[in-house]
């Protein structure tokens, strides 16, 4: 039975796909990303660092002497085989510099945009290999009320975990059944509505969060509403409409550190105006514990 990784690979040129499904089975399990660039060696996110693949499907921390080098048109066919050969089905994604994918995968896209945003040629593509890690977000259910930040570096898991701590409230796992809606931006909360969010999740797929936010709040009566990193002041208004009307909040922050989050406006804002009890800081390295920090500990000014 095919696993994630395959999955991931089955719209690449026969060439790329040959060498990948022979990878190494512990590789193949612990892939975060695949990324082809155009005449370049193909390399794997693989523990947070970056793998080299060799022709002989080896893989190496170091540019090998055989690497499997990706070619503009392997690039090209890519892209039309991850948009079912049918790129104007996706055009409005691409603009935003992504592609969402059978399975639950995303693809990041890069290459020549024209003014109106449209993609001329494709150089490069980041496939992010979504994965579902149950009960991996079970120790924060007691942080749940009142508001929940997950914040880390890229690559930390903090989409990982966000979709975990919806599916275990939704499916009561903390002994009631709570209503969540997801405002899925880009599709990779949900995996384009492939992955399990629960049995008492709604899902709502559209680019602009404050809406998405509204639409949920005064429609669907959640307990809890979940998106992806705040970064405009309008999705921060639909924050703060969101806990003065009750609803719990749960979203996500790119950064490195805990003093990272006070010195970005919109971070320090959500903290601030009261959504946001508690905050996870996940780190980037493999089996570190996450820092929790308390709703006494932001009260009492941690980051000052």
């Amino acid at each position: 039975m095919p696993n994630e990784f395959d999955n991931a690979i089955l719209e690449f040129t026969d060439k790329i796909k040959r060498t990948l499904e022979f990878l190494p089975s512990d590789i193949k399990q612990k892939c975060e990303e695949i990324r082809l660039r155009a005449e370049l060696p193909v390399c794997l996110t693989v523990d947070g660092g970056v793998l080299f693949v060799s022709r002989d499907s080896s893989v190496s921390s170091s540019l090998p002497s055989n690497p499997l080098v990706v070619t503009k048109e392997d690039v090209t066919q890519c892209l039309s085989g991850l948009c079912n050969n049918s790129i104007y089905l996706h055009e409005n994604e691409i603009k935003q510099g992504f592609i969402s994918l059978k399975n639950g995968n995303r693809a990041g896209v890069c290459g020549v945009f024209n003014a109106d945003g449209m993609l001329i040629s494709v150089s490069s593509i980041n496939v992010r290999i979504a994965r579902q890690i149950f009960g991996c977000a079970g120790g924060l259910l007691p942080f749940v009320g009142g508001g929940l930040l997950l914040a880390g570096p890229p690559g930390s898991g903090k989409t990982t975990m966000l979709r975990d701590v919806v599916r275990l409230i939704s499916n009561g796992t903390n002994g009631e059944y709570y209503r969540v809606a997801v405002v899925d931006s880009r599709r990779e909360i949900s995996g384009g509505g492939a992955l399990d969010l629960g049995v008492n999740t709604d899902l709502l797929f559209t680019l602009d969060k404050a809406v998405g936010a509204q639409i949920a709040l005064r429609t669907m009566f959640p307990h809890f509403i979940a998106f992806d990193e705040i970064g405009t002041t309008d999705e921060l208004q639909s924050v703060r409409e969101c806990f003065n009307a009750g609803v719990g909040v749960i979203t996500t922050a790119h950064c490195n550190t805990k003093e990272e989050l006070f010195s970005r406006d919109v971070t320090r804002q959500i903290i601030e105006s009261g959504a946001i009890k508690n905050i996870v800081l996940l780190s980037k390295k493999l089996g570190e514990k996450p820092t929790i920090l308390k709703d006494l500990e932001l009260e009492k000014g941690v980051f000052n």
